[in-house]
């Protein structure tokens, strides 16, 4: 398998950023700074005296950083990050099956 270079992926993260966030997206930052070092460690990310991340130019700050995580598909750090996306509801209904001696 071919490995995608950082730059790639973090093209790919922001052009996939200008898509809106999905509706099932719950939670809150908790200020864990992993999805800042995607794919390689932002140069405005700061960590206070408890470990806790802040962005320099936070107001200003991009999409990408705005929207993460966009989609569950795209939540590489769940395992650190406040957000989370529940499943979805939505059942599927099959249409009626047709019966020919109905119509007789």
């Amino acid at each position: 398998m071919r490995k995608t270079s950082p730059m790639l992926q973090k093209l790919k993260r922001f052009s996939t950023s200008l898509l809106p966030v999905d509706s099932n997206r719950r939670g809150e930052c908790n200020r864990c700074g992993a999805c800042c070092q995607l794919p390689f460690p932002c140069p405005f990310l700061r960590f206070d005296d408890q470990g806790l991340s802040s962005c320099a130019v936070y107001h200003l700050r991009p999409p990408s950083c705005r929207k993460y995580p966009r989609t569950a598909s795209e939540h590489i750090t769940q395992d650190q990050c406040g957000y989370y996306f529940e499943q979805s509801n939505s059942v599927a209904v099959a249409a009626p099956a047709l019966d020919p001696a109905a119509n007789r």
